[in-house]
């Protein structure tokens, strides 16, 4: 060899078979407990998740016949709300009483759908979870309904659960339960 050809650098590529480190047997590792994790939850998800509602009743029949009942409670709202439009002078006071038979009007609606209870402990459970949100909305109203009679003029202040007002959870009972109508009575 001469003075001028000097030695040129080994360029072949790495033997393709070299061993991994330690870091990239850990990456390829996580890589793939995540993919398979995904892959896990997407055929899960699609294949045997439940898709039922947690609020949502078994006894299809007790829905059915609930949301009979607000159908006639909701016409009988509408007819209050009319008349109290025709009969009010805007008082505190009269705003009051159409508030009161409004009140009552939802209050019988509530105990002629309790008075059958679905059969299984479940919906029992569930269904007593609804009532006692209604009740409590039922409260409120008739605290605002006594403020209103007495000359105040004060507005809805709803109870809150986990930050939203209750009427909310008990809209979302009645949605998934197919009894839409058995929301709270909005604005009347």
């Amino acid at each position: 060899m001469t003075a001028t050809a000097q030695r040129l650098p080994d360029l072949a590529p790495d033997d393709p078979k070299s061993k991994l480190t330690r870091k990239q047997i850990a990456t390829r590792a996580a890589v793939l407990i995540g993919i398979g994790f995904c892959l896990f939850m997407w055929i899960y998800a699609f294949g045997f998740a439940n898709d039922k509602p947690l609020a949502q009743v078994d006894d299809s029949s007790w829905s059915v016949r609930a949301e009979q009942i607000c159908k006639v409670r909701d016409d009988l709202l509408n007819v209050n709300a009319e008349e109290a439009i025709l009969d009010s002078k805007g008082t505190p006071q009269d705003v009051g009483a159409a508030v009161k038979k409004a009140t009552d009007i939802t209050e019988d609606a509530l105990d002629e759908v309790l008075a059958v209870r679905p059969t299984s402990a479940r919906d029992v459970r569930l269904v007593n979870e609804w009532e006692s949100l209604y009740r409590t909305y039922i409260a409120d109203r008739r605290e605002v309904e006594t403020r209103l009679l007495g000359g105040e003029a004060v507005e809805l202040n709803e109870t809150t659960l986990n930050g939203s007002p209750v009427s909310l959870t008990i809209g979302d009972f009645a949605k998934h339960n197919k009894m839409p109508t058995c929301q709270v009575p909005a604005g009347r």
